[in-house]
């Protein structure tokens, strides 16, 4: 058991209400292949207190493969009250706010300053943070911190040096989904061929990798109808192209079912990065039921339309 014994005044509660601290929702999105920037959904996991789930709505963002871009604009109505008596620094001293991430099962930790506060800011100070995380640095559950430091230390700050940290105003922590919340998607361009179909080439789903080698929704946009699917908004824009991504997960769960893999599935013993890891997650994740073809039909649908 360790403890810090601390000889500066750090933020409370009492100290944070007085600033006023208004926070807008955090935002994520990506670049992808072609250099677009689609958006990424961050949405809180219910009855788990400051923890969200980041997904993308066009099932295609890989932490592995694609950066992620986080921004939210910050607001502290009266930060006049962070310096001074009662205060965190003294009125000659500079504040810094700064975006920290860290996390054991990336074994990463970072912290990016994204912005100042003097004594001579009145009121309603507003910080716009814009953070670009590099791909492959991010995995499972990764906590992220908007914190108060000491950028500047003055002449009358004796208690605390330049660097020292003043509090945290904020903190969540996001989980990431990674290759097992992802569904290989590929677009073809031929129209003499379906709109869609499902390619399944599983000889050991507790092994075979979960990838467009092996598994693959086939979405064909040099069909007539393709322009219906809407795929550039993403799949919670299209109602066709959410039930044909429903419909091609459950056709591929009920033919994993019919190997002699599914209780070890089941029981999260798959390979990582494989198909019955993929189905263990988003079984267990989704509450799907997987019960009876019909039971899995329904559940994947209603578990859609609350995400999307």
């Amino acid at each position: 058991m360790s403890s810090a014994i601390m000889f500066h005044k750090v933020l409370d509660d009492q100290l944070f209400q007085k600033i006023g601290y208004m926070p807008q929702p955090l935002k994520g999105c990506y670049i992808n292949e072609f250099f677009e920037e689609n958006e990424l959904s961050i949405e809180p996991l219910e009855g788990q207190e400051k923890v969200y789930q980041l997904t993308d709505p066009k099932v295609h963002w890989d932490p592995e493969i694609h950066n992620l871009i986080l921004s939210q604009e910050i607001v502290i109505a009266n930060p006049v009250f962070l310096f001074n008596a009662g205060g965190l620094a003294t009125t000659d001293s500079v504040i810094g706010v700064a975006f920290r991430w860290y996390s054991k099962d990336s074994a990463q930790y970072n912290v990016i300053q994204v912005g100042e506060i003097s004594y001579f800011d009145v009121s309603n100070k507003v910080i716009n943070i814009n953070v670009e995380i590099s791909e492959g640095n991010l995995r499972g559950k990764v906590t992220f911190d908007i914190v108060l430091y000491l950028a500047k230390q003055g002449l009358l700050m004796k208690n605390a040096v330049a660097g020292t940290v003043l509090g945290v105003l904020e903190n969540k922590q996001i989980i990431f989904d990674g290759e097992s919340s992802m569904f290989p998607i590929v677009e073809i361009n031929d129209p003499n061929k379906p709109l869609w179909w499902v390619n399944c080439d599983i000889d050991e789903p507790l092994y075979d990798q979960f990838t467009e080698d092996n598994v693959a929704i086939v979405i064909n946009t040099g069909h007539k109808n393709s322009r219906y699917l809407k795929i550039e908004k993403g799949i919670g824009s299209s109602p066709i192209l959410m039930e044909i991504i429903a419909t091609g997960l459950q056709i591929i769960i009920e033919k994993v079912k019919e190997s002699g893999d599914w209780q070890q599935i089941l029981s999260n013993k798959s390979e990582p990065g494989s198909i019955g890891q993929a189905i263990y997650y988003f079984v267990n994740t989704f509450n799907w039921d997987v019960t009876s073809p019909e039971n899995l039909a329904k559940s994947i649908r209603e578990d859609f339309d609350k995400r999307f």
